[in-house]
């Protein structure tokens, strides 16, 4: 397959490094943290999945032993771990013109995110050891104000050890 460069630049894993809102009046916050955490991947077949996740969300009292045991946790907990933390995944088109990439999401875990086509401005930076990749958000409104998104990430490497993919764990 015969890919773009910046569509094969794109492909793999990226953690974050910052998460951040840039309003129209030059107020700057960061939602989930200055130290948020994340990852996104990149596939060659197409797809994309993101997690950015709050770092020192409370810990709920009781520890669930599988997703199954809904009735875990406080409204309090749950609420914490809810807005702390954000996943989705989707279909990705990329427009090297426009320098945009297109995500269709397909499952979110915000319900109302599911079937909606999130448009994201991307550039690439050489920063050392290691190439970032930036993404911002077209405008948006934010409880009433103008702002863009505006995620930082750094290359993952691309594999495992060959010995750690091809061995059972002992």
């Amino acid at each position: 397959m015969d890919l773009h460069p910046d569509v094969r630049r794109l492909l793999g894993s990226w953690r974050l490094e910052r998460f951040r809102i840039h309003y129209d009046d030059g107020a700057q916050q960061h939602p989930m943290g200055e130290d948020a955490d994340g990852l996104i991947v990149y596939t060659e077949a197409g797809y994309m999945s993101g997690q950015l996740m709050q770092r020192g969300r409370p810990r709920f009292a009781a520890v669930r032993s599988s997703v199954a045991e809904r009735a875990i946790g406080t409204p309090e907990e749950i609420v914490a771990a809810f807005n702390g933390y954000f996943a989705y995944f989707c279909r990705f088109r990329v427009d090297t013109v426009q320098r945009r990439v297109e995500h269709d999401v397909l499952c979110c875990h915000l319900p109302d995110w599911e079937g909606r086509r999130l448009e994201r401005f991307y550039s690439f930076e050489d920063a050392g050891a290691h190439e970032r990749l930036v993404l911002r958000s077209a405008p948006i409104t934010i409880e009433g104000r103008g702002a863009r998104n505006e995620l930082m990430f750094r290359r993952e490497p691309a594999l495992a050890p060959a010995s750690l993919l091809a061995n059972p764990l002992s």
